[in-house]
Parts: structure tokens; sequence; C-alpha cells
């Protein structure tokens, strides 16, 4: 009677086991209320549209911080279809992601991607990647899925242009093609559904110049998420590169006739205050009042960052700033100067 019994159980726990396993399918149609479609400006060659997660109930959404957050405009997609305009509530420059918040009425809630489930798998492991790749999905359309293995979890040293990959952690690499366009902001996980990581830019190795497909790991980026929620700084240590040369206040306006506001604060926005009249500034279209958003299709964090990479330049080489005016998005160039031969001596 106990063998009768054991074998009953036994049979009974194997047909619950076997009711209640997921399958793929339903592992992926449960991660699709998760992803938001993200529609902004796109410049120049840049996308206009992106992919976010939903991180609380409230609506909060973790994406990577890039054009799209940066020069606003931004309308977040559900998977449902509904539309809702979207504040950046905090950035971090250092893991290169940025905190957006749905404007929504009391009330409502939604799914969203529980950041304390998240697992670091081992390379070799089976993900599946969600996200809005060429803009495949628009309004109630499920988000492109994508499957792969992680193929190692590595430090990674690339580039977009000029722009420098900040994040020195360790992050996965893919073997998929993964990070194509509209994709950064999408979600990596495991064949459970289990979150793993934030899928990033289209950016190249710096040694061997080929694509690279990649993404940060959630786990990595839990804490940060708690501490922008908390509604503090992130980024508190110096970065590479802080003590390199960067132009003064007074380079600006002697080599280009450009005057940004003064930089009085953390990362003070770079509005231009004046425009020097007959200047290359002036000549080139800026006007007072601009935000300077993009140089060289890179976001600018601030009147430092302008400075600082503003010095990088050569004599005659063009610098192409994307600003901001009057909620309208404006091309300008300028070309690289170097100081005046007249410059007093020592000139700061």
């Amino acid at each position: 009677m106990r063998v009768t019994a054991m074998f009953v159980c036994l049979a009974v726990a194997s047909v619950c086991s076997a009711q209640t396993a997921l399958t793929e399918q339903d592992v992926i149609a449960k991660q699709q209320p998760l992803i938001v479609k993200l529609f902004g400006a796109g410049v120049g060659s840049l996308d206009s549209y992106g992919t976010g997660l939903l991180v609380s109930k409230d609506g909060h959404v973790l994406t990577v911080w890039n054009h799209l957050v940066s020069t606003g405009y931004l309308t977040a997609v559900t998977l449902d279809g509904r539309r809702f305009s979207v504040e950046t509530l905090g950035t971090s420059a250092e893991y290169d992601v940025a905190l957006l918040k749905l404007k929504t009425q009391p009330g409502e809630s939604f799914p969203f991607v529980d950041l304390t489930q998240a697992v670091d798998p081992n390379p070799g492991a089976s993900i599946l990647a969600f996200s809005n790749m060429f803009k495949v999905a628009a309004g109630n359309e499920p988000v492109t899925v994508v499957h792969g293995v992680i193929a190692a979890k590595i430090p990674l040293e690339a580039t977009q242009g000029r722009w420098k990959f900040p994040v020195r952690s360790a992050v996965w690499l893919v073997d998929a093609i993964t990070n194509n366009s509209g994709s950064a902001g999408g979600l990596l996980t495991d064949l459970e559904g289990r979150p793993v990581g934030l899928i990033g830019r289209e950016i190249r190795h710096a040694a061997s110049r080929q694509w690279v497909n990649y993404a940060v790991p959630l786990t990595t980026l839990k804490p940060v998420v708690e501490t922008l929620l908390a509604g503090k700084k992130v980024d508190t240590k110096p970065k590479d590169g802080d003590s390199t040369a960067m132009l003064s206040d007074q380079d600006l306006t002697v080599r280009y006739g450009l005057t940004l506001l003064p930089n009085v604060v953390e990362r003070t926005p770079a509005y231009v205050d004046a425009v020097e009249p007959g200047s290359q500034a002036e000549s080139s279209g800026f006007r007072r009042g601009d935000l300077i958003v993009l140089l060289a299709d890179t976001v600018v964090t601030g009147v430092s960052d302008v400075q600082r990479r503003m010095a990088e330049f050569r004599q005659g080489e063009k610098m192409v700033f994307t600003v901001n005016r009057d909620q309208e998005l404006v091309t300008v160039e300028l070309k690289g100067v170097t100081p005046r031969a007249t410059s007093p001596a020592g000139a700061k």
C-alpha cells in the first residue's frame, strides 16, 4: 500500500509539474508588457525611437541615457497601445542609464521588471533579448525577440564616435545580433524569464573596431535604480579624463564669440548666454538661449562637458552641435581654432 501510494504521489506531482511549467512562448508573452517603446527626436543619423523597461508599478522606466533622453519630446507606448508623455527623473553618465517616469493618471498601475529577481547566468547560458529594434512596434504590437547565448562577462572598451563607453564594471557579451537601431534600453532575460541585463547602444570595440552586442547586468544596475528612485545622485566618483585640458570661459569667448551660462553648480545646463556680433558663433547660427544637447552625436552633460570636449578638436576640424531652440532641434557647426596670437600670456 505504501509503495502504491508513493507511485500515486509521484504521478500526481509529475502531472502538476507538467501543468505549471512555462513554455518559451509563455515566457516571451510574460515579458512583453514590461517593455515600452520610446519615441522622440532623431538627429542626423541618430534614430528617433528606442526601448525602455518598466521598473516599478508606478510607471518608472529604465533606459540608456542617449540622445532621445537629452533632446526631449519623449513619448512612451505600452503594449496595449497607450501613449504617455515622459519626464526624466535622473541620469547616470557613469552607468549610461536614465530613469524616466510616465505621466500617468492617479491610481494607474503597471507590470514591471522586478530587479530583486535579477540573475547572473554563466557564459554559455541561453538568453532572450526584447527590444523595439528597427521600429517594428509602434503601437500595440509586441516588441522583437532575439534568441542568443551569453558569450562572456568582461569589462568593455568601446566607443561611439568620440564618446567612450563609461561603464567600468563587467558587462555581458552576447552571441546574437541584439544591439541594433532602437534596441538600446531593451531587456535581456534567461529562458525562465528572469531579468539579466539592459541592452546597450550600437558601439564598436575600441581595438578591433567591430560592432559589439552587449548588455549591462541588471544586478549591477539595481542599486543605481534604487538610488535614482530615492532622488539621489549616482555619479560621485571622479571620471577618467576629468583632469584633462578644457576651454575656459574666456577661451570660448575669444576663439568663438560664445559665452555659456556660468558653471556655478554641478552639471550646469549648457545654455548659450551670449553670442558676440561678428564672431564665428554668430555666423554659424548660435543664438542666445540655445541649449546645447549634443556634440558630435553624443549627449552633452553640462557646461564643463562642452568646454572639455571642445578642447579636443583641432584647428579646422568641424564640430557639429545640436541645440534645443524654442522646442525645436537645430544643427550648428563650428570649426576648431587655436588661440589668437594676441591673446595675453597666461590668460585663463
